[in-house]
């Protein structure tokens, strides 16, 4: 028989015998064959050898080896040979890359400051949860679902502290590090909500609906910027749209075949859809409205079922005996009832929301007070900076900021959803117009609020572009067919055939759509990447200060690193720059933001330094004053030259006023010079004592309290140390002598060359 091409005929279809696939699978390269295998052994023993032997190179080599042996599994042939890959997931990917990489973008930002004023009600209270074991909130202004959430980041941080020395109880957790961790699962599940968009948009819509949409809402600004905070905004528009998808199977699934399995289901989904509105509802308040969608989907289901149960009557031929139309043979399929399937969704929506908020019967009346108190927030006692008259318009106005022709294109898609009122139109409808209706209601208008409406209007306005984009091209087609007959010039037909490419018209459409927003989230995650205000002006007083030196700051200003003392908190103004110059303090930090007493800061003169916004960074508007006070060496005092530590510290001189109010506090600043260095870290003592020797008031604490210890002391250095001392209001007036000294802690013993150092007068009065 005649081979063709080494084959015998017919036998092109035969499977290959085991031994040749074996020869086959022995002809791969070795490489493919074996790398993952060699990968992972590598990475096995980079990880069990560590820093002890790989020393400052372990984490990279352990990083290097995961990465390679994870493409060397997606690179292997039996895996490749098994993925599919089309243009949807490659798109799908890109869009979610797109969209995690916006939303991890500048994830510290402002840390260590909390530049949101609502983050510290999560992430705070599940710090709280997790050091005392007390899972009750404070609070019921918001539910307690994402809450327990961060419980659980909180308590793998911890473990993860732990494993690098960093943590031995709870109580050690670091809140910037752990701020980190939280803020990565919101940017998780603002990056899940893209997907799920896609999802949404692609059941209802289709495929190209879906990904339109899946790239709109990974652009928006908005929506990036709140993935990047501990709270409830981004999470509750993430379970919105899992409940959804729920809700979309119930409400827009295909005709019945009326089997006993498929009834089982339809009530399963109807619980399924349930039960995620449940959990909506205990991520946020607001999302409780997704039931109105949730009945929308039953009463579709419930139409479905009586439209499915109706006989046909087409075809019908006359009995010959009755000479009447005959009664087709129809047996009723059983289909869940309305009844059944809302409680079913009841049923879930209990279960649902129990686990997020598992303390609602038993706090039920806190929970309704603290609703109440939203309610009465919203809608009647305001939100200053926060509150608008017209609200409807707010929200308008917020949404063109995110992308002009995007907003309209949301508006545009609302209006087709109304006129058009496919089953889809509907489903989609039942989120927005309850969430529009609940957003304008009000007074106080925050557009995060929005966060879990804006991937349906991105829903709907996809669906517009597509349906425009579709009628267009079909135009364009029927148009070329009529005029086929006639050649037209080569660059009219050019023109034709580009107008009449579908995928090139939604592309071009989609670039248009999400360059604004696209162009102004890039904006808007560069300021998040770039250091604050206050960081800035953390890092200049750093570069200007001594240990231990005090700095006046205002309330709400700067977090000064242990190394120095921040006093103050109250405005600047208060005192005269010539106090701040006795006191010690060389630099007073001031917050622009605040409209009350700038006028008087003239008195201040020219600050030092200033940070200001001006559109390129986050932050408070800060001022630094410098006040003039001078170097220690020079300061005024009265001189001492008592010493301590058998000549080791010399109290060079003092200063303080002679006279203080009981109940008020004693200016002491006390100038130590040291001549050699000091074993240990020593406490210095201040007591105020009367005539027979009895202290009346004192003091304990280490130099610069602490922050600048004894042991650290060199030969040569001179240092300002403020002990201000406390006269309680029991004291008598009369006249009391002030005493100073030094000793160990650890063994209560003086250091004092000739006992207590005196200190001079102090005269208490009424």
């Amino acid at each position: 028989m005649r081979r063709v091409n080494g084959i015998m005929p017919g036998m092109a279809n035969v499977p290959v015998e085991p031994r040749v696939a074996a020869q086959t699978q022995r002809d791969r390269p070795r490489l493919l064959r074996y790398a993952p295998g060699v990968l992972a052994l590598a990475l096995f023993l980079a990880l069990a050898l560590g820093r002890g032997v790989l020393g400052a190179a372990a984490v990279p080599v352990q990083g290097a080896l995961a990465l390679a042996l994870l493409g060397s599994i997606l690179a292997h042939p039996q895996v490749v040979a098994r993925v599919r890959v089309t243009r949807t997931a490659v798109a799908l990917v890109g869009i979610l890359a797109l969209a995690l990489g916006l939303r991890v973008w500048g994830l510290r930002f402002g840390l260590p400051y909390f530049e949101h004023p609502d983050e510290w009600a999560v992430a705070d209270e599940a710090m709280r949860m997790l050091r005392t074991g007390e899972y009750t909130p404070f609070s019921y202004t918001y539910p307690t679902l994402y809450t327990y959430m961060q419980v659980g980041v909180a308590a793998f941080h911890f473990l993860w502290g732990a494993g690098v020395g960093l943590y031995r109880t709870p109580a050690d957790i670091d809140p910037v590090r752990f701020y980190v961790w939280a803020r990565a699962l919101t940017a998780l599940l603002g990056t899940g909500a893209v997907a799920l968009t896609f999802l949404a948009g692609r059941y209802l819509y289709g495929r190209t609906v879906g990904l339109l949409a899946a790239a709109l809402i990974a652009v928006m600004p908005a929506v990036a910027g709140d993935a990047h905070y501990v709270t409830t905004d981004t999470p509750a528009m993430f379970f919105t749209l899992l409940a959804f998808l729920a809700i979309v199977r119930l409400g827009v699934e295909p005709e019945q075949d009326g089997s006993q399995e498929t009834l089982r289901s339809t009530l399963a989904l109807a619980f399924v859809a349930g039960f995620g509105v449940g959990i909506a509802t205990a991520t946020k308040w607001n999302a409780g409205a997704l039931v109105i969608a949730l009945l929308a989907a039953i009463v579709l289901a419930a139409y479905r079922r009586i439209s499915d149960a109706q006989p046909s009557t087409f075809n019908v031929q006359p009995s010959p005996l009755t000479a009447q139309p005959s009664t087709p043979n129809v047996q009723p399929s059983p289909q869940p009832s309305t009844l059944n399937l809302l409680l079913a969704a009841l049923t879930g929506i209990l279960l649902g929301f129990t686990p997020g908020v598992p303390f609602w019967l038993r706090d039920l009346p806190r929970i309704l007070t603290d609703l109440a108190g939203i309610i009465r927030h919203y809608r009647f006692d305001g939100h200053p900076g926060a509150e608008s008259d017209q609200p409807a318009l707010f929200y308008w106005w917020a949404l063109t900021r995110e992308g002009t022709l995007l907003a309209w294109a949301c508006l545009g898609g609302v209006a087709l959803a109304f006129l058009r009122r496919k089953p889809a139109d509907i489903l989609v409808l039942a989120v927005v117009v309850p969430a529009v209706l609940q957003l304008t209601g009000v007074k106080v208008v925050f557009f995060r609020n929005a966060m879990p409406l804006l991937p349906f209007l991105c829903i709907l306005a996809a669906a517009l572009v597509v349906a425009i984009v579709d009628w267009w091209t079909t135009a364009q087609r029927d148009t070329a067919v009529q005029s086929a007959s006639r050649e037209a010039p080569a660059p009219v037909a050019f023109v034709r055939r580009l107008t009449g490419n579908r995928t090139a018209l939604l592309l071009a459409v989609a670039v248009l759509l999400m360059a604004e927003p696209l162009a102004r989230a890039i904006h808007d995650e560069t300021l998040r990447a770039r250091p604050t205000t206050r960081i800035l002006a953390g890092e200049w007083l750093e570069a200007r200060t001594t240990d231990g030196e005090r700095v006046w700051l205002e309330d709400n200003t700067l977090i000064l690193s242990p190394r120095l003392r921040a006093v103050g908190g109250e405005p600047a103004i208060q005192h005269e720059l010539a106090w701040y110059r006795e006191q010690g303090i060389r630099f007073v930090v001031v917050h622009l933001d605040r409209d009350t007493g700038l006028a008087a800061l003239n008195a201040f003169g020219e600050p030092a330094a200033r940070f200001l916004r001006s559109g390129e960074r986050h932050g408070p508007e800060l001022a630094i004053f410098a006040t003039g006070a001078p170097d220690a060496a020079i300061e005024p005092r009265t001189p001492s030259g008592a010493t301590l530590g058998a000549g080791a510290v010399v109290l060079d001189g003092y200063r303080h006023p002679g006279k203080v109010q009981a109940g008020g506090v004693l200016p002491l600043a006390l100038f130590w010079r040291a001549t050699r260095p000091l074993p240990l870290d020593y406490t210095v003592y201040v007591h105020l004592v009367d005539a027979a020797g009895n202290k009346v008031a004192q003091r304990d604490v280490p130099p610069l309290e602490g922050r600048r210890p004894t042991s650290a002391w060199q030969p040569g250095d001179l240092v300002r140390d403020d002990q201000d001392l406390f006269v309680p209001e029991t004291v008598a007036p009369g006249t009391y002598r002030l005493l100073a000294g030094m000793y160990d802690a650890a063994t209560m013993t003086p250091i004092n060359d000739a006992g207590p150092i005196d200190l001079g007068v102090v005269t208490v009065t009424r």
